[in-house]
């Protein structure tokens, strides 16, 4: 069902859009202005047609028929003499505004311009079905909300922005999940940049069971594509994020970890962002002191040559800078709520002073640092974030599935010791070359089996009544796959160590 607050497909044409549903809030899509109000309630998959603004239920067969069947083929007729020019339509643009104006539907339109069209009957039947098929992309307003799924929401990146997911095509990721093992009650490590499609992918095949570790970049998890899953809230219980700049911590004990991150601290570098937000709301809120400072140094300090020269200096100063001086005097005087001492300490006030002075206001950076809400979220997320380095600690993951926009190469080896021994991995990447690099890295370094680099190929085809031909436009690639296993490796002590058993004299018997 279309509940208020879940995120639906808008489906026109060939034409995807992801929005939430809300009520009074106006979708605009494929030059079409409607709000979701009378589809809440309704079931996913109904089809609509838009009427001033407002949805209203159509049967699923409605629109101009595209295809022609194989009755209606008629072998006689060719397009040989038809000439195709603007003569032939006798309605005019003013025509079609007057009926539009007047409520007519789409289909009473399209009607009207195939009955007013002279060479309509002329055409061949795939002629006239592409005629009207033209015709009511321009003229049926009808859309289809559909719920969100894997291969949807695949292929509405692939078509508007790839760049967003990596060009990570559906079947390429298909093949991740089989070769990663993806099930429920496994644990697996997923590295995204691809706006989250990935990690909804994994959480959808496990169905909630299990434990998922995403490892992020940035301040915060991207989760932009997750989130149009659906999910319950019971399926983020069982995932855990771990910022991607702390992966050098964690088999680092618990003293070195914390002097390593003090150090990043004191040299700006984060670990869970809100240190970053704090940093990026105080550069914003608080005055620049420095800016602001007066420095006013003794009478006896100044020489009397210099004193004399700076008089001269002001005396004989140009008019244009002495008007942008006074300009900046005036507006500071005027915009400025900062009253600066002798010491350069400044203080935010409010406004005009009173008769009792100025009043004093909390900068908003400061009240922020403080909200209830934001520190238990802080502690929240420093809960999850350790709770997720002490499974990664364990070393006993089933999975590890990589697919982002930096090289690869760092990443496996910092996650592959956190896998199981006979665990699978996969390494996604739109280009060939990093994920070569990382294949010499681990042959050379050990530890894995079976590594193969693969590249998926994906045709689509249009199957008609009587032919049948591939797609015209279709993407050059799917990107490539690196995958393994990992296995326990011999240490060399053990074998340095071990004296080999000593061979049994033989004895002499007469």
């Amino acid at each position: 069902m279309i509940e208020e607050g879940d995120q639906v497909l808008i489906q026109k044409a060939n034409v995807f859009r992801l929005v939430k549903v809300e009520r009074n809030k106006k979708i605009f899509t494929e030059k079409l202005q409607f709000f979701l109000d009378n589809a809440v309630g309704l079931p996913l998959g109904s089809k609509f047609e838009v009427r001033n603004k407002q949805l209203f239920q159509v049967p699923h067969d409605s629109g101009v028929n595209q295809v022609p069947s194989e009755a209606e083929v008629d072998t006689d007729r060719n397009n040989e003499k038809i000439q195709d020019d603007n003569r032939s339509q006798k309605l005019t643009k003013e025509d079609l505004k007057e009926m539009a104006k007047q409520g007519a539907k789409g289909e009473e339109i399209i009607e009207q311009l195939a009955q007013n069209n002279a060479n309509f009957k002329d055409k061949t039947s795939f002629s006239q079905a592409k005629y009207l098929r033209k015709k009511g992309k321009k003229y049926l307003n009808y859309i289809t909300i559909l719920r969100p799924t894997l291969r949807l929401l695949c292929n509405m990146y692939m078509a508007k922005s790839p760049s967003k997911i990596c060009h990570l095509r559906v079947d390429t990721l298909s093949q991740m999940l089989t070769v990663g093992n993806i099930h429920a009650h496994s644990k697996v490590i997923v590295v995204d940049t691809c706006q989250g499609l990935v990690l909804g992918a994994v959480m959808e095949r496990m169905g909630g069971l299990g434990t998922l570790v995403q490892v992020y970049h940035g301040d915060f998890p991207f989760r932009h594509a997750y989130d149009a899953f659906n999910f319950p809230a019971s399926f983020d219980e069982t995932m855990m994020p771990y910022p991607m700049n702390q992966l050098n911590y964690i088999h680092c004990p618990q003293s070195i970890k914390d002097g390593l991150q003090r150090e990043d601290q004191e040299s700006g570098v984060t670990s869970n962002g809100e240190e970053a937000m704090d940093q990026e709301v105080t550069k914003d809120a608080e005055p620049n002191v420095e800016e602001q400072k007066v420095e006013v140094a003794p009478e006896d300090s100044i020489s009397a040559p210099r004193t004399e020269q700076l008089l001269t200096e002001e005396q004989e100063g140009v008019s244009d800078s002495k008007e942008k001086d006074e300009n900046c005097t005036a507006g500071k005087a005027s915009s400025s709520d900062t009253e600066v001492n002798v010491e350069g300490e400044s203080e935010l006030l409010t406004g005009t002073p009173n008769a009792d002075g100025p009043t004093r206001k909390r900068p908003p950076w400061k009240q922020y640092k403080k909200d209830p809400a934001r520190l238990e979220r802080q502690r929240e997320r420093k809960e999850k974030i350790e709770q997720a380095r002490a499974v990664l600690q364990q070393g006993n993951m089933d999975g590890l599935l990589i697919a982002c926009k930096f090289h690869p190469g760092p990443l496996v080896e910092a996650l592959l010791p956190c896998l199981a021994p006979s665990r699978t991995f996969a390494v996604y990447c739109q280009h060939r070359e990093p994920l070569v690099d990382c294949y010499n890295r681990l042959r050379a370094k050990g530890g894995v089996l079976k590594l193969q680099l693969t590249e998926t190929w994906l045709r689509n085809f249009q199957i008609l009544p009587g032919r049948t031909r591939p797609d015209m436009q279709m993407s050059g690639t799917g990107g490539y796959l690196l995958s393994g296993i990992t296995v326990t490796m011999e240490t060399d002590s053990t074998s340095s160590t071990t004296e080999p058993p000593l061979k049994k004299a033989k004895l002499e018997t007469d």
